[in-house]
């Protein structure tokens, strides 16, 4: 078994890292489909994006690894932070 410290070392780590990835997918969320919800819905199937882009309701879906890894995250965070 491994010094105490370095346990919250690793705990800080993994919290640090699941926001790090989950602030990630909430970036690509929002550029991917927030930005573009309003011509994707106008259309219904997809819209064209200045660069060139082809962008599908299906960008939705990078709301879910972001919304799971910010709330583990955060639940890590607040398990850190009560350990002392």
């Amino acid at each position: 078994m491994g010094a105490p410290g370095r346990s919250k070392h690793w705990q800080l780590l993994w919290v640090g890292g699941s926001l790090a990835i989950g602030a990630f997918f909430a970036y690509v969320f929002y550029v991917r489909y927030w930005k573009w919800r309003d011509c994707i819905a106008e259309v219904q199937s997809s819209c064209i994006a200045a660069d060139g882009a082809n962008l599908i309701a299906g960008g939705q879906c990078w709301s879910i690894p972001a919304v799971i890894l910010i709330v583990v995250g955060l639940r890590g965070l607040l398990k850190y932070a009560r350990s002392g």
